[in-house]
């Protein structure tokens, strides 16, 4: 059996929300990953600051991975 689980965290508001799709071919699910990369991260939507994707196939593996990571930096106190 082939198929493909895409895993998608963002920070949005900030508020972590998080999902999984799956997908029968490696094209597609590569196609829902660039997409949802493309709507959220990149600062392509100004409340997202952090999106993490990854694919992973029926026995675990993870094929591909990214993560943008724009959360604002806590400055140390003096």
């Amino acid at each position: 059996m082939e198929k493909y689980f895409l895993t998608q965290v963002k920070r949005t508001n900030e508020t972590f929300e998080k999902g999984c799709v799956v997908k029968d071919t490696l094209d597609a699910v590569k196609q829902a990953y660039h997409a949802y990369l493309g709507a959220y991260a990149y600062d392509h939507d100004e409340h997202t600051d952090y999106v993490q994707c990854l694919i992973s196939n029926i026995d675990g593996a993870v094929i591909m991975s990214e993560t943008w990571n724009h959360l604002p930096v806590e400055e140390p106190e003096a």
